[in-house]
């Protein structure tokens, strides 16, 4: 059973996103009050103009293994600008009392023999300091759905997971609110290669799962090599910079374009795999403008 003492109606407090006063990201600052024209604060968001509307379309060839076996499938990561209410956690329009969010989705189908594995991911991390802000995070088979929400706010982190596997059932925990994702290391390795900074983090592991998983933070060092190599993916060969993340409880690594706009190339993290196919900005949600990357209706 789901511990009651716990608030499930999670609202932020006065200022939402000074939540990462620990210097464990570049440049953490307050969001409350900020609107989309103010200096941009981090590497990344200046290497990239965000504004246009558009989202930053990726797929990757990617593998998982499942069932013992190696799955090749499509993976499409998302990344684009929004605003979000501080109090409510929830979409929000541009205003003086919103607060501007990276959204960032990874959106997966996996084929097995009988039927398919789904996994969606949706994360909010603050645009001027890549602080966390929410996380959501699904999977479906035709055994069931495996559902958590993770929230910070000034002074709390809650984590909430729901399984509908019997021995796990309901639960919520309240990780430091230091605690960073490890789905935002596929921003924040962009922003190490962008800013030429190593960060020094304690990282929650993979909420990717059809199970459930238990917030145990670790520590561990996201740092880029210094020299760069060729590297040469399906989309074609680029100049890339490898950032490593290295610790005593989970190693992963990513091949980020050495240049602006510091693309993600290629990733090995959370037992996935990942090699660019294929990039592109546009509207996903406008049907009347189909991708070049899929036919519509057969979407990857």
């Amino acid at each position: 059973m789901m511990n009651m003492t716990s608030k499930l109606n999670i609202t932020d407090r006065a200022a939402a996103t000074m939540r990462l006063g620990l210097g464990l990201l570049v440049c953490p600052i307050a969001l409350i009050g900020v609107s989309s024209q103010a200096a941009a604060q981090t590497a990344l968001d200046q290497a990239i103009s965000w504004d246009d509307g558009l989202s930053e379309m990726s797929y990757y060839d990617a593998t998982d293994t499942l069932y013992g076996k190696s799955r090749r499938f499509t993976r499409v990561q998302m990344t684009n600008r929004q605003w979000m209410s501080g109090e409510s956690g929830v979409k929000a329009e541009e205003g003086p009392n919103s607060i501007p969010v990276y959204k960032f989705v990874i959106s997966e189908e996996i084929p097995t023999e009988n039927y398919n594995y789904r996994y969606l991911t949706t994360m909010f991390l603050g645009r001027q300091d890549l602080a966390p802000f929410k996380l959501t995070s699904t999977s479906q088979e035709w055994c069931g759905t495996t559902f958590k929400h993770l929230r910070w706010s000034t002074d709390e982190m809650t984590y909430l997971s729901f399984s509908y596997f019997g021995d796990e059932g309901d639960h919520v925990w309240h990780p430091p609110v230091s605690a960073v994702p490890f789905q935002a290391l596929f921003l924040l390795s962009r922003e190490v290669v962008a800013s030429g900074k190593p960060m020094e983090l304690l990282v929650l592991p993979s909420v990717r799962s059809n199970h459930q998983i238990a917030p145990e933070p670790f520590k561990a060092k996201l740092s880029a090599e210094k020299e760069s190599t060729q590297l040469t993916v399906p989309m074609g060969s680029v100049q890339a910079t490898r950032v490593t993340l290295t610790s005593s409880a989970s190693a992963a690594w990513f091949d980020v374009e050495s240049k602006p706009p510091h693309r993600l190339l290629a990733f090995d993290a959370g037992g996935v795999t990942g090699r660019l196919k294929g990039v592109e900005r546009r509207a996903y949600w406008n049907r009347s403008k189909p991708s070049q990357h899929y036919l519509q209706n057969k979407a990857p």
